[in-house]
């Protein structure tokens, strides 16, 4: 669990490219988020600055303090008028899952970026490299758990945008369920971590990831 951290005492530079990383995946998250929901008619995040990449709009001191600890956090949830979705509830959801495909796609290029680093530059830059590959790891990690439908992830609120009243009536109850605690997140993330479902999913991804640098040549 503390794994993280523990990069600081062993590789701190590779710590620093991984917690960087980490945080711009963040607000990623959200600029993707709020740059279609600007797209599809709903101004509202975007009037409020989360198609910019201030770190303050985006990111919450206690959930940096996470992310700098234990390697993941949740951003700031972007604003959404639903009433602009009210016949299109397919493209809020799509708004929602914007975010974590993301996530998906820059852990991507951590993955490629720290293979290249260290295929072209070796020992010299080791650090960036091992840097890279761990912030490509936490952030997959981070996107998978995003997807699920639990409150308040984005994948309960594209859930909660499709969904019919039986559905929205179980995921509110849940989502006051688990803002009674701050530590919700955290314990969400460890249960699906030590129940290997994170981790399978992120391989399914990884094998991808491997699958399309082996075709470029560059593993």
């Amino acid at each position: 669990m503390f794994f993280f951290i523990q990069l600081l005492a062993t590789n701190p530079l590779a710590y620093l490219v991984a917690l960087a990383v980490l945080a711009f995946s963040l607000v990623l998250h959200n600029i993707a988020q709020a740059s279609l929901a600007s797209s599809f008619g709903d101004k509202t995040a975007a009037l409020r600055g989360f198609t910019g990449s201030e770190p303050r709009v985006h990111l919450d001191t206690m959930y940096l303090i996470w992310l700098a600890v234990f390697g993941f956090a949740i951003p700031t949830q972007i604003p959404v008028n639903s009433y602009v979705f009210a016949k299109q509830s397919a493209r809020e959801a799509f708004v929602w899952w914007s975010g974590p495909l993301a996530m998906i796609l820059w852990a991507f290029v951590l993955f490629a970026a720290g293979i290249a680093a260290l295929r072209f530059g070796g020992d010299a830059l080791e650090g960036l490299a091992r840097g890279l590959q761990v912030g490509a790891g936490q952030v997959l990690g981070l996107a998978v758990v995003f997807l699920f439908p639990i409150p308040p992830l984005s994948g309960a609120k594209a859930l909660y945008a499709v969904g019919n009243a039986q559905v929205r009536g179980w995921l509110s109850t849940l989502e006051m369920w688990m803002s009674r605690s701050p530590f919700s997140f955290m314990i969400i993330f460890v249960v699906l971590s030590l129940l290997g479902i994170t981790g399978a999913i992120s391989g399914f991804f990884l094998s991808i990831f491997t699958a399309v640098l082996n075709a470029v040549g560059l593993l």
